[in-house]
């Protein structure tokens, strides 16, 4: 800046806040503009702080925002011609520098055209297009070039105020902007913020005090070294041409002595000098134009522009008309453009070079490192006068300039110009067409608008299909890291449902946030027919218009189905199957041959076919599977033929039969066939039956040999007409008897061979002898007669009923007792239901008979038979013998077993051997009772109890270490147990678990289970809606839990 100033003293390094006038003191220029530099200092690094090297704000408004390049239409360039590229208007930090473009027509400033862009070395007043050679494409970088001009009222006439004669006063330093282009490589935007990009090296000045000899004489003022002028300066050091033949110029006045040019009057044949009119003299001679010295023709434009002034010299000076050498070449004023001025130099231009050169006054320069210099590249250099004291040669003119620490002077950049770069963006251009590859501004929010909204947790959960996500959907709102208080938050599901506490059926809700900032949603997936299984939820947080501010959230939930589940495949099968579903698709849907039944089957001889039907079911997890064909190989000799349902077994199928085939399953997947096997010369024949491309299934035949096991009938129980269970050594009454008996078979038989034949009979012991018999034989009774009860019998299917005959039945309840008591015998008699089951044959077959041997087994005191009866004995005949009495099994008595100090199951087993029933089981704490330990019983151990009486038993809930643990249980004692109350458990939280895993909490709880179904909306089928009592609820061990399980939607 070229003002009038005495020195710049700010110096940021000295960290001072503020400066502080005396009173009575005079105050200087200097003071008052360190003020303000340091006032600017504290400004731009809080900024430089705050926003980073460079940005601007962020628009909210969907504008393109400050120092954007922009088409005609304002949008973003592609393709453009050059001069329809616009830069839009706005503010922009760099370096912690406002730089404020002003108003501008829409869209913006062009960029060709901008309004500081001032006058190039080149003479041109708009920024050039850059050079593309023909079919190539080149890359430029778009920048922000920001410094400070110095404007005065020769460029600004307002600055002086007409008030006071319009004299010069103060001067203002401006903030000037332009738009500039660089050539590109491969750089990218990241490359361009590098602090050093378009940052050249500055060359640097050392300023010194030439050292002279000193003179004894005292009246002599003499210098050994320091400033040798009598006024003070700041002299001015400034590049004139930049590049590597670099010369300077340089001005004791600071450069301040100037006056506006009006009017250039060229050279005349007669007269070679030009004349430059002047609007003004100095303020004194000092201040004024002298023949010889140097002056330079410059304006605000080619300041601007960065071009160097046009340099003369004067010739003859005559008041405002200023005579000057004009050479060749020399400009114009309409070359010289805006506010074209004459300024003083006292000399130069000089080279920048490292040996030291004199100004004057003994000030020394040099240049010791040569950098890149540009024109305008310059240094302050204060200078202060010689003080003498009388007698004394001392030196104190000096230089302001700061010293290394052996003295010398200390190499210093330019102090000024000051250029802030910063990358706006990216352009490529061919063909002269100019597109934006990469906008490189840096954007930021403004402090009001730091209102985020963020995802605090719920994404990324699975749910099984129509159940709400595990957990909820949680966002906060925030403004710079601090919770926002009622923000509304607007949900949008793209399908299901959402709502705030219990998922529904809605799609969009609105929430409020909490203190916290926090805005919840349940959300449950849709799973309706042709929904995907990954959907999304969107949170937006809207104004009171319910406009959206700032970005949404997109929350995921996927349903957990087995179709998005990848597998890799264990096997060739599997081999096209890429998901869980595939797999099991093909696991379920996959048909499967099972045998149902004829194998292994007996033929009396060769020729013959075998008793019962070969049957095999093609199903799958799906059900019966109908559209397939079941390969059948009976081998060379056997024949195969489709068997009807309730079809009597063919003689034969020669000439019917085939010796394999295709068949194809019923509606249940039933293939049924007659076989008539094909032994040639063994005794054994098979047949096989297979799917496509799977293992056949195998069934046989054997011839019987003599003597062998047939197969037959068998007899699969025995119950009274009531339904009550007869087994073998049971206790019955007449009435019990008089009810009848009914034989349980596997299959049907032939009726013919039951009805009107001796083939069942029931058989009871009476004393002997009585009546005339005793007056022959014995007085008393000596033996039994067998008598066979009258009574009707009859086979329907497989059952065989036997009834005993009205007056049997009457007999049975009332004489037969009568009779007894009069012989003074005391019941019970011994009775036997007896069957000829060689003489029962097959409906069907009747080479088969109703076999009727079994084992016997020892229960206790009783001898049961293991029913069903088996093959061992083809025939024979089956005999169940009984106690009959007239009274019933509840007026016997008998005595409950010691059952204290055993385990649950020995207790269990002794009470069945007594004919005693277990009734209620409780669980209490004992002391030094191994868990499960009977510990008391009701009716206690000794007590004489009715048949069938169910005893209460309480086992030992846990084991406790008594004090001494080898003191054995004495079953005879009582055993201490908790007066206190019964133990309680809770009852577990079993809800919309699956049904078999809440039964097996129930049950390790000591819980019973009862289930009750109901339909859900909410629960899916065969889960758990709830208990009764409900979860939480204390219930006794053994007490009965209903388990509501859901049959899904109603």
């Amino acid at each position: 800046m070229h003002g009038d100033f005495t020195r710049w003293t700010h110096r940021p390094e000295d960290h001072n806040r503020s400066v502080l006038l005396q009173q009575g003191r005079v105050l200087l220029d200097a003071d008052w503009n360190e003020q303000t530099a340091i006032t600017a200092h504290h400004d731009e690094t809080r900024t430089l702080d705050v926003v980073g090297r460079t940005g601007t704000r962020a628009p909210t408004d969907g504008s393109p925002g400050a120092f954007a390049l922009v088409g005609p239409d304002g949008a973003r360039p592609a393709g453009r011609p050059w001069a329809e590229l616009f830069v839009v208007p706005g503010r922009y930090y760099v370096d912690g520098v406002l730089c404020e473009s002003g108003d501008a027509p829409d869209p913006g400033w062009p960029l060709a055209g901008q309004p500081h862009l001032g006058t190039g070395e080149d003479g041109s007043t708009t920024l050039p297009e850059p050079e593309v050679p023909d079919g190539e494409e080149r890359r430029h970088a778009l920048y922000l070039d920001v410094f400070t001009h110095h404007v005065t009222a020769d460029e600004e006439p307002a600055l002086a105020d007409p008030a006071l004669g319009g004299p010069d006063t103060t001067t203002r330093a401006r903030t000037v902007w332009q738009v500039r282009t660089a050539e590109l490589d491969e750089q990218r935007c990241s490359d361009l913020r590098d602090p050093g990009w378009l940052r050249p090296q500055p060359p640097t000045m050392v300023a010194a005090l030439e050292v002279k000899a000193g003179s004894d004489d005292p009246c002599q003022i003499t210098a050994v070294q320091g400033y040798e002028l009598l006024e003070n300066q700041l002299y001015r050091v400034q590049v004139h041409d930049g590049g590597a033949a670099a010369t300077f110029l340089w001005s004791r006045e600071n450069g301040s002595v100037v006056a506006r040019l009006l009017s250039i009057t060229p050279p005349t044949a007669s007269n070679p000098d030009a004349v430059l009119a002047l609007d003004r003299l100095g303020r004194d001679d000092a201040l004024s134009f002298h023949a010889g010295d140097v002056v330079e023709l410059t304006s605000t434009a080619w300041q601007l522009g960065g071009r160097r002034g046009f340099l003369t010299s004067v010739t003859a000076p005559d008041g405002l008309d200023l005579a000057v050498a004009w050479p060749a070449g020399a400009p114009t004023l309409d070359d010289l453009g805006d506010h074209p001025l004459v300024r003083r130099w006292e000399g130069g231009p000089l080279p920048l070079q490292a040996e030291p050169q004199e100004l004057e006054g003994g000030i020394l320069v040099s240049f010791p490192v040569m950098g890149e210099p540009r024109t305008g590249d310059h240094w302050l250099v204060p200078a202060r006068t010689v003080q003498v004291a009388w007698g004394v040669g001392a030196v104190s003119g000096t230089i302001e300039w700061p010293t290394l620490d052996d003295g010398s002077g200390a190499p210093l950049p330019p102090a000024g110009p000051v250029h802030h770069v910063a990358p706006l963006g990216i352009l490529s251009g061919t063909g002269g067409a100019w597109t934006l590859d990469s906008d490189c501004r840096d954007l930021f929010p403004a402090l009001t608008d730091l209102v985020s909204l963020d995802l605090v947790g719920g994404d990324g959960q699975e749910a099984m299909p129509g159940d709400p996500l595990p957990q909820p959907v949680r966002v906060v709102v925030r403004r710079g890291g601090l919770p926002v208080a009622g923000a509304t938050v607007r949900w949008t599901a793209e399908r299901g449902g959402i709502d705030p506490a219990t998922p529904a059926a809605d799609l969009e809700a609105d929430v409020v946030t909490g203190p916290d900032g926090l805005a919840t949603m349940r959300w449950r997936l849709g799973s309706a027919a042709g929904d995907p299984t990954t959907q999304t939820l969107r949170a937006r947080l809207v104004d009171d218009h319910f406009d959206d501010v700032g970005a949404s959230v997109v929350v995921t939930g996927r349903l957990s189905v087995a179709a998005q589940v990848q597998w890799d495949p264990a096997c060739d099968r599997f081999g096209r199957t890429r998901t869980v579903q595939d797999a099991l698709e093909l696991i379920v849907t996959t048909p499967e041959l099972r045998l149902l039944g004829g194998d292994g089957q007996t033929v009396p001889r060769r020729g013959a076919l075998v008793p019962r039907p070969v049957r095999v079911v093609v199903d799958s997890a799906c059900g019966p599977v109908t559209d397939v064909e079941v390969q059948v190989r009976a081998g060379e000799d056997g024949l195969i033929q489709p068997a009807a349902e309730d079809e009597p077994t063919p003689e034969t199928l020669e000439g019917t039969g085939s010796r394999e085939g295709s068949f194809r399953p019923g509606a249940d997947g039933v293939v049924s066939l007659w076989w008539q096997p094909g032994f040639g010369d063994l005794r054994s024949a098979v047949v096989d039956l297979s799917l496509k491309e799977a293992a056949p299934v195998r069934v046989t035949a054997q011839i019987a040999a003599a003597g062998a096991r047939r197969p037959g009938v068998h007899i699969t129980g025995l119950a009274l007409s009531t339904g009550a269970p007869f087994e073998n050594d049971s206790d019955l009454t007449g009435a019990d008897l008089a009810t009848g008996i009914v034989v349980n078979l596997d299959a049907p038989v032939a009726q013919r061979s039951v009805q009107g034949k001796p083939v069942v009979r029931v058989e009871l012991d009476l004393p002997w002898p009585h009546g005339p018999d005793g007056d022959i034989w014995a007085q008393q009774m000596v033996a039994f007669r067998t008598v066979e009860l009258a009574a009707e019998w009859n086979a329907d299917g497989p059952l065989i009923v036997w009834r005993p005959a009205d007056l049997t039945r009457r007999w049975l309840m009332e004489q037969l007792w009568t009779m007894l008591a009069e012989l003074g015998r005391e019941p019970p008699l011994t009775g036997r239901f007896v069957l000829e089951g060689w003489a029962v044959v097959h409906e069907q077959d009747e080479s088969q008979h109703v076999n009727t041997h079994a084992d016997a087994v020892l229960v206790g005191p009783r001898t049961r038979l293991r029913l069903p009866t088996d093959d061992e004995v083809a025939g024979g005949t089956f005999v169940q013998w009984f106690r009959l009495s007239q009274q019933t099994q509840e007026d016997r008595l008998v005595v409950v077993p010691q059952v204290v100090g055993t385990p649950l199951d020995q207790a269990r087993e002794l009470l069945a051997r007594t004919d005693l029933g277990v009734g209620r089981v409780r669980q209490q704490v004992a002391v030094g009772v191994p868990r499960g330990t009977v510990i008391a019983a009701e009716p206690t151990p000794g007590t004489r109890v009715p048949v069938g009486t169910a005893v209460n038993l309480t086992v030992a809930m846990t084991r406790i270490i008594p004090d001494d643990p080898f003191d054995p249980i004495d079953p005879g004692r009582p055993v201490p147990v908790d007066p206190v109350r019964p133990i309680r458990v809770p009852v577990p939280d079993v809800t919309r678990m699956t049904r078999a895993r809440a039964e097996r909490l129930l049950d390790e709880a000591g819980l019973v289970v009862e289930l009750a179904e109901e339909t859900s909306e909410e629960v899916r089928r065969n889960s758990v809606v709830g208990t009764d009592p409900p979860a939480g609820a204390e219930a006794e061990p053994g007490a009965t839990v209903v388990l509501r399980v859901s049959t899904g939607r109603g």
